[in-house]
């Protein structure tokens, strides 16, 4: 998931939840805390769905804070006198972090695809004429917007900065570790679904691109801590596939009279889209 994404409802779930205490004082009277409850959950449930665990478990607890400050008999404390209120107050707290573990997997589900959006970018862009330059940079942005990674820069194969995204002091170092085992790794090597997937390394690695057997620098990528599982590692490696295309079309240009379907890529592999014939 994208890290503004995660930011954004970690901020505005806990203070949906004070405000939705707010909006329902006037139906305090009316009804029990247990039937308030269910407003409280509807919205941790939309917030895990849109922003993940985090976002969801922090929503939960606000949830459960605000139906006990607000709702609950003596109003505005933190204590509670009546079994009902009690019984509302414990099961919104229980349903709430059970809903933020569920939300956890629909963001793995929502940070996959896109990723994989910025894989397709990148193979669209090969259709397309002009300096690859500024779609590079592009490029990177999303990259590091979609990927967990604190940085990445692009290098021409004499260790010139072509383009690069992120946290720019880690750019003067050139990662010593060589992506092409760890970018490799496949359910052999990595479980599908393992309890907590190990991070990419943050001291750096660089995956080499190469197109023809001709060098043309490497994408130096850190990690920021996040997990990286298997199919994230398999995207990153196709999507730096993608850029060594993009970098090699850039350098040697179509004749404008050839056929573009000449120059595309026969090699870039898309996840669940397969390889071009």
């Amino acid at each position: 998931m994208a890290r503004d994404d995660v930011l954004f409802y970690l901020g505005v779930g806990p203070i949906a939840a004070i405000g939705l205490g707010v909006a329902l004082i006037p139906l305090r009277g009316a009804t029990t805390a247990s039937n308030l409850a269910f407003a409280f959950l509807a919205l941790t449930i939309v917030v895990g769905h849109a922003g993940g665990r985090w976002p969801a478990t922090a929503t939960a607890v606000a949830s459960a804070l605000s139906l006990n400050f607000f709702l609950t008999r003596p109003y505005l404390t933190l204590t509670i006198h009546g079994r009902d209120d009690v019984v509302a107050f414990l099961g919104l707290a229980a349903c709430g972090l059970i809903s933020a573990a569920l939300g956890s997997a629909s963001g793995e589900r929502l940070a996959r695809r896109r990723q994989l959006e910025v894989l397709y970018s990148a193979a669209r862009d090969l259709e397309l004429s002009g300096p690859a330059t500024s779609r590079l940079q592009r490029l990177l942005e999303s990259a590091y917007a979609a990927f967990p990674v604190a940085a990445l820069a692009l290098r021409d194969e004499s260790g010139g900065l072509i383009a690069s995204a992120g946290d720019r002091t880690r750019l003067p170092v050139v990662p010593q570790l060589t992506a092409d085992d760890d970018l490799r790794a496949d359910a052999s090597a990595l479980p599908v679904r393992p309890r907590r997937a190990p991070p990419l390394p943050r001291e750096g690695m660089r995956v080499p691109l190469v197109v023809g057997h001709r060098s043309l620098g490497g994408l130096d990528l850190w990690g920021d801590g996040r997990p990286a599982g298997p199919e994230t590692r398999r995207t990153l490696r196709a999507f730096a596939h993608a850029v060594a295309a993009l970098v090699a079309a850039d350098r040697n240009p179509l004749p404008p009279d050839s056929d573009p379907e000449r120059g595309r890529s026969a090699w870039v592999a898309l996840p669940g889209r397969g390889a071009r014939e």
